[in-house]
């Protein structure tokens, strides 16, 4: 899923009022769509999104939130996704959906980069700049896309890092991105290593990009939820600090009871640590909550709750 991580200067936006001096503040509507995502309703999410296009105009959140949520219907229908893990890996390499979550991405980087010719708003365009590309480098690492993932990773670096330069309230919001890009920079297999210094893409800090995913999963204003979920699959996948990975996917699951990807997830955590009556309780939630789900996302998502439970009885 999704892909997919201070306080400062008084920044603004024309139309709709988007000021703060401590840290980045999201109009309520913006703040509800993006929460349709979090909660699994991904089709939901999109149409408030298209919508919200008209009291926003020429702001990129829209175009960002609809680029979220089809990167999670991609996820949904070409995942891997069985009755025991959940991996950021492709089983195809194309989806129904790529026109529409590409041309979403670059609607929201047109948007950014007329932001970023306004001195008043140049920060926050950075800042857009690098959630799209985010989003995007996202969907290039899940498909195995090495270079693109690598190329689209250090433009979103750069993003930030300007984003953060001119504003440093923007920090936590910045820090899931580059978090994430510090963490997998530095713990690339030797070959990707060599693949990077002739790309010229800068290295990383495993333990600071960490701590930049836990700051960012408890402080930020707008991605803290998938700040933590990111944070939990890197404890379970590569850290294997499980009991860690199960406590905070169990909490997102508890803020997102509908997502049965976050449900999944907190069952699977809780199969590794010897909890399978915790396991099979949150698959069956995971069943219902696919239930209430978009089609791709309820059929898939439902059966491989059934095969789960099966094997946790």
């Amino acid at each position: 899923m999704m892909l997919w991580r201070t306080i400062g200067l008084i920044f603004c936006f024309t139309g709709p009022s988007l000021a703060s001096t401590a840290g980045l503040e999201i109009d309520l509507a913006l703040r509800k769509s993006m929460e349709q995502v979090y909660q699994g309703h991904y089709e939901m999410a999109i149409t408030s999104a298209r919508e919200l296009r008209a009291d926003f105009p020429g702001h990129p959140l829209p175009s960002i939130i609809i680029a979220e949520a089809y990167y999670e219907l991609i996820y949904c229908e070409t995942g891997h996704i069985t009755s025991q893990e959940i991996w950021n890996v492709a089983e195809r390499k194309a989806s129904s959906y790529d026109d529409r979550f590409f041309e979403a991405i670059e609607e929201s980087l047109a948007s950014s980069r007329k932001m970023r010719q306004k001195p008043e708003t140049v920060a926050l365009g950075a800042l857009y700049a690098g959630l799209a590309r985010g989003i995007q480098a996202r969907l290039f690492t899940f498909r195995g896309e090495k270079i693109n993932a690598a190329s689209e990773g250090k433009q979103m670096r750069t993003d930030f890092l300007e984003a953060v330069a001119r504003n440093p309230s923007l920090a936590l919001e910045a820090g899931l991105g580059l978090g994430a890009y510090n963490y997998y920079a530095d713990i690339l297999s030797p070959l990707l290593k060599v693949i990077r210094f002739f790309l010229g893409i800068p290295g990383g800090d495993r333990e600071k990009g960490l701590e930049q995913l836990r700051t960012a999963s408890e402080h930020a204003s707008f991605v803290a939820a998938e700040a933590q979920y990111e944070l939990a699959r890197i404890y379970g996948l590569y850290e294997k600090r499980h009991t860690e990975a199960f406590q905070m996917l169990q909490k997102l699951s508890e803020q997102y009871p509908e997502n049965a990807l976050y449900l999944l997830s907190t069952a699977y955590q809780a199969d590794l640590i010897g909890r399978k009556d915790i396991a099979a309780e949150e698959v069956r939630k995971a069943m219902n909550a696919a239930k209430t789900m978009d089609g791709v996302c309820r059929q898939r998502l439902g059966k491989v709750g059934q095969e789960a439970l099966k094997r946790l009885q």
